[in-house]
């Protein structure tokens, strides 16, 4: 599954932004009801993010932006209703990790190594047609 999107937040000292994420899994599930599945996945996980730090007095002092590669789980379920369609509910997690840089021209209060952390989660609703 490769998804763009616009998520973005800001803070005190931080700007961060994803433009794209994508994931490849398996999933395992248990047949509650003969048109009924739960199912728990996992797998690798790729991301598109970007940071930007500022100082207490609101300038820019760093700033970068990488593909990065991390894990994901997550659980699910998915009904069929009628013959050949169903719909799922789905929620994932994916991890990141954190990615430290140190920058140089950042001032005197405010120099040394910064780190931002990089983690997702998103829930997926949808209708399928299986031929």
């Amino acid at each position: 599954m490769l998804d763009g999107t616009s998520l973005s937040s800001s803070g005190a000292f931080a700007d961060t932004s994803t433009h794209w994420f994508d994931t490849l899994t398996a999933r395992g599930g248990y047949l509650i009801a003969p048109n009924f599945l739960f199912y728990v996945q996992g797998g690798a996980a790729w991301t598109n993010t970007g940071v930007t730090f500022f100082n207490g007095a609101g300038v820019q002092v760093g700033s970068f932006s990488n593909n990065r590669t991390g894990w994901t789980v997550g659980t699910g379920a998915e009904w069929m209703f009628a013959p050949h369609w169903s719909v799922f509910a789905e929620y994932n997690f994916m991890g990141f990790g954190t990615r430290s840089e140190a920058f140089t021209a950042c001032g005197a209060a405010n120099c040394g190594v910064l780190s931002a952390r990089a983690n997702l989660q998103d829930v997926l609703v949808g209708l399928n047609y299986k031929f």
